[in-house]
């Protein structure tokens, strides 16, 4: 007879896999299902912000995120066409890490598939669940069947558990399109920048992932999907990218393909099933702010099933305390979101965009997090609340 997990994790990307790592090393079993194998393309911005790194080194995957051979950033640089404007941090103060999102992907899957309590169901798409809290049964394609005490969906803002299920969606914003191409060559400067290019209605974002690989990502609207399929606009844009971010090269492989993003937001839970990453929320993924939500909540995701389980609190407690959690935590990453959406494209980006350098992001959130107050001056704070503001 077939074990009962402590919990099934459907979605084994970034937030899956982090949340199952986190159990399994507290000794929860776990069974974590992605209709993929690893590793896998995924089109990202290739981003991941300090923050989230400090979550994944908490997983004890330093030295394992340092063998990846990723580019540290320190600032961001909006090109407006007219005139840039930089988004720094102090020099040498790490804001982020360009790093292959095939490689994360495929570092924190296997991890999590090593632990001896996470069973890894890959490369078989889930086709029914059944069940309420207390016992849910996953029918796979293979006809396995897994069950478990808890159920949490992973698997992203077109999640097909999510509809069956019936969790509630709606949109918050118009859907953007994209693609996504990793270029091979050589860097002629060092800036320690990502680069967001804005421009004909495109917006490029260019993060150095290696030493010598460039990640070039495009979010567009609808209307302009049929510009970005022609090979001569991807082509102008692809040389101003790389002349932009000092890099010369070609790309390897094929494009990636994406969309719609940034557009759904659904419940925290669910009938007592905890949603974490894409799949509560979706959102536009300048400066890695996808991966670092989907790992953030994955931690909180964690704490919340650990003290249940392992400590007993009452279920009802547990999910309220991390659907609190989550939302307060999201709320400055999609009032970041809201901000970079409207401004860097209002005719006053240029000198709006200059008020997002001084919102400590990573500040709030962790103060988010921790539940305290900043203990700044009014001035200091005012842009941090600013954030929280506009992600109400």
């Amino acid at each position: 007879m077939s074990p009962t997990y402590d919990v099934a994790v459907i979605g084994a990307s970034v937030s899956g896999a982090s949340l199952a790592i986190r159990l399994g090393q507290e000794g929860l079993s776990v069974a974590l299902v992605d209709r993929d194998h690893f590793p896998r393309r995924k089109a990202c911005g290739e981003g991941v912000s300090e923050i989230a790194l400090e979550a994944l080194c908490r997983l004890g995957l330093e030295d394992d995120l340092a063998a990846l051979g990723g580019k540290p950033f320190y600032s961001y640089r909006i090109d407006l066409g007219s005139r840039s404007v930089g988004l720094s941090a102090k020099r040498q103060q790490i804001k982020g890490m360009g790093i292959q999102r095939y490689d994360l992907d495929c570092l924190l899957a296997q991890r999590a598939a090593s632990l001896p309590c996470v069973s890894g169901f890959f490369g078989s798409a889930v086709t029914g669940i059944e069940g309420e809290v207390g016992v849910y049964r996953i029918r796979l394609a293979n006809d396995e069947v897994i069950a478990a005490k808890r159920l949490v969906l992973a698997d992203g803002a077109t999640s097909h558990n999510a509809a069956r299920l019936g969790v509630p969606k709606k949109t918050t914003a118009s859907p953007l399109w994209g693609m996504s191409f990793i270029l091979e060559g050589e860097y002629e400067k060092t800036t320690g920048e990502v680069l967001v290019l804005l421009k004909d209605g495109f917006e490029v974002n260019c993060t150095p992932v290696s030493e010598t690989r460039l990640n070039v990502s495009f979010l567009i609207e609808k209307p302009m999907v049929s510009r970005l399929q022609d090979p001569e606009v991807r082509a102008r844009l692809l040389d101003e990218a790389m002349e932009k971010s000092f890099f010369r090269g070609v790309a390897i492989g094929n494009p990636i393909q994406v969309g719609p993003v940034g557009s759904t937001r659904r419940p925290y839970v669910h009938d007592a099933i905890l949603l974490v990453g894409d799949v509560a929320e979706s959102l536009d993924p300048i400066a890695g702010m996808g991966m670092t939500q989907g790992i953030l909540m994955a931690e909180l995701a964690a704490g919340s099933l650990i003290a249940h389980l392992r400590e007993e609190v009452p279920l009802d407690l547990t999910l309220a305390d991390y659907a609190r959690r989550a939302k307060r935590m999201t709320r400055p990453y999609r009032g970041f979101t809201h901000l970079t959406a409207s401004l860097l494209r209002s005719p006053a980006r240029g000198m709006l965009v200059p008020a997002l350098a001084f919102a400590k992001l990573p500040d709030v959130i962790r103060n988010s997090l921790e539940g305290e107050a900043l203990g700044e001056s009014f001035l200091t704070m005012l842009p941090n609340l600013l954030l929280c503001i506009a992600g109400a």
